[in-house]
């Protein structure tokens, strides 16, 4: 195969992309034809169907793909929760918000509103979810408090994607690194205690 052949491949399934993310953000995945993402992409049908079986191979494909580079990405950041540093999990959080700011239409589509596609936030909260428990090596009966492991990790993987979903939705109105760094603070300190708030037993 050529590259120019490898290009113009490139090219149409990057306006296909496109334009199936476009129609999902205005009128939800379910509403969606393969006519409506030709039409709106400027192919026709059976140029579609030389690269994807039907509609939900596009979605599934797509969202393969880049939750596979989100995963490979935050692979590389180094963790540990013992002992804990309060950049483990500024790292993990600001590689991931890096990769969304570069992807965002797709996520915004993938997990905002009434339009999102709930299995790729379970397959997201999987990745977040499996890096955290990757570093998770507490020294037998050092806890104080009686917390089990699994609670503790939905605590902190919810509180990761609310972040997440609160960034997108607000056209990241902060930048990722001080996102990343207000959270990992507000995990290490206690939401009470990096607010000022004054608490008692």
């Amino acid at each position: 195969m050529s590259k120019k052949t490898d290009l113009r491949i490139l090219r149409t399934k990057q306006s296909i992309r496109t334009a199936f993310i476009a129609l999902i953000q205005e009128k939800g995945y379910e509403a969606i034809t393969i006519q409506d993402i030709a039409d709106r992409a400027m192919i026709n049908r059976n140029t579609f169907y030389l690269h994807y079986e039907n509609k939900p191979d596009l979605l599934n494909t797509y969202m393969d793909e880049l939750l596979g580079e989100l995963k490979n990405a935050v692979v590389l950041c180094p963790i540990s929760m013992n002992p804990y540093s309060i950049s483990v999990l500024k790292t993990v959080m600001q590689t991931i918000l890096e990769h969304i700011s570069h992807n965002t239409s797709f996520y915004y589509a993938m997990l905002i509103e009434e339009n999102r596609i709930y299995q790729f936030r379970t397959k997201m909260e999987n990745i977040i979810k499996d890096k955290l428990n990757e570093g998770w090596n507490p020294a037998a009966g050092n806890s104080p408090l009686a917390i089990s492991k699994e609670l503790l990790l939905e605590y902190l993987v919810s509180s990761f994607m609310g972040i997440i979903i609160w960034w997108v939705k607000n056209d990241l109105p902060l930048p990722a690194g001080e996102v990343s760094s207000q959270f990992s603070r507000i995990v290490v300190y206690g939401h009470l205690k990096a607010a000022g708030i004054a608490y008692e037993e």
